[in-house]
Formats: C-alpha cells, sequence, structure tokens
C-alpha cells in the first residue's frame, strides 16, 4: 500500500480554514467588524470568496469564530493562572503577566483587535463575557476573601472587586500603546518590573482600601 501523502485532503481543508481565520483576525484588527468586508479578507488569505463562503456562512459567523480561537484558550489560561497562584497577590501577578503576553503578541494584533470591539460598544464579546462572567467572579472568590480576611463578600461588591482587577490589567496594555511615548521618557514601559509590581500592588492595596475603610 503506498504511504499516505502527508497532506490529506481534510488536513489540507484544516490548513486553509486556519489561515483565513489568521487573515480575518488581522483585518478585523485593522478595521472592526464593521470596516472589514469578506474580499479583503479573502485576499489577505490568498483564496477565492468561494472558498472563503465554504468555510464560513458570513462575516458575522467568521468573527465569532475568529472570537472563539482566541477567548477558548484565554480563559484556559486565565483559569490556571487564578487558581494556581497561592493567593491573590500571585493571581493578580500571573493574570497581568498573561495580559502581556496575549497583548503584546503578534505585534499587538489582539490588542488591537479587543481595541476596535471595545470601540464599538463590545456588542459581540459582551454576549460571551455575560456567559463567562459568573464563571471568572467564582474564580477569583476564594483568592480575594482570604485576602481581605472574610468568610464572604456580598456578590454585588465581589463582582465590582473582579471588575476593578481585570479591567485595571487590561487597560494597562490597551493604553500602552498612547503612554508609550511618555513611559519612554521615564524609561518605563509596561512590560517593566518596576511598573508591573506598581500595578499589581496598586490593584490589591485599592481592594484592601475599598474594603476596610468605612
Amino acid at each position: 500500500m503506498a504511504p499516505r501523502p502527508k497532506n490529506s485532503t481534510k488536513e489540507k481543508t484544516a490548513e486553509n480554514r486556519q489561515h483565513i481565520l489568521d487573515s480575518a483576525e488581522k483585518v478585523f484588527a485593522a478595521k472592526g467588524f464593521d470596516g472589514a468586508n469578506m474580499r479583503e479578507i479573502a485576499a489577505d488569505a490568498d483564496v477565492n470568496k468561494f472558498m472563503l463562503y465554504y468555510h464560513f456562512e458570513d462575516k458575522r459567523t467568521l468573527f465569532e469564530q475568529v472570537m472563539n480561537t482566541i477567548i477558548q484558550p484565554a480563559f484556559a489560561r486565565l483559569n490556571r493562572a487564578i487558581e494556581g497562584a497561592a493567593d491573590l497577590e500571585e493571581a493578580v501577578a500571573n493574570v497581568y503577566d498573561l495580559y502581556a503576553d496575549l497583548l503584546t503578541a503578534h505585534n499587538g494584533r489582539l490588542r488591537s483587535f479587543l481595541a476596535r470591539e471595545l470601540a464599538d460598544g463590545a456588542p459581540r464579546f459582551g454576549k460571551v463575557f455575560k456567559v463567562k462572567g459568573p464563571e471568572i467572579v467564582l474564580l477569583w472568590k476564594p483568592k480575594i476573601t482570604a485576602y481581605l480576611g472574610v468568610d464572604e463578600l456580598p456578590y454585588q461588591d465581589l463582582v465590582r472587586a473582579v471588575i476593578s482587577i481585570m479591567s485595571t490589567t487590561v487597560a494597562t496594555f490597551l493604553t500602552e500603546p498612547v503612554f508609550r511615548n511618555i513611559l519612554e521618557v521615564y524609561g518605563l514601559s509596561a512590560n517593566d518590573p518596576e511598573h508591573r509590581e506598581h500595578v499589581i500592588q496598586s490593584i490589591i492595596g485599592g481592594l484592601r482600601y475599598r474594603f476596610t475603610t468605612g
């Protein structure tokens, strides 16, 4: 029996699909959902529109698949970053490092992708986070309550604490391009160890101040 070709039809189809997803992420990052079009994505992927629509029914389906390829691995890494930490400070540090990796990789393409979606009001990301939100809150809960020395927090306070941690961390890297020139004047960057420590301590110190003062 002749050996199976290295690139079978099934493998080639999977490669084409992934190539389209990579190009779609690039175009959506540059132009946002409304600004991107299927023709441009097909051209970047070097496939014809027939091939594009063979894999993805329409632009919305393609965008949702791009989000899935980004969000599912990111949530898996987020779970490990929080659950594997010994305490709140380590959990915040782990998440900071996770976002540093995610939002600066590939020349900051994911950062641009997320920024574009946020500029549109995050209608598509919002749906995902409504589903994942309770899971994220429960991940943070034991770290936050242990840090504050309490058995329980009102759920709304817990949600606010989680949003504060996550939004501050994400904002550090989303705004880094804006403040890069200013930071460089002082020899700083979002990846500078002392800057990293400052952000982490500001987050956890802010939580203690919020929940332990009148």
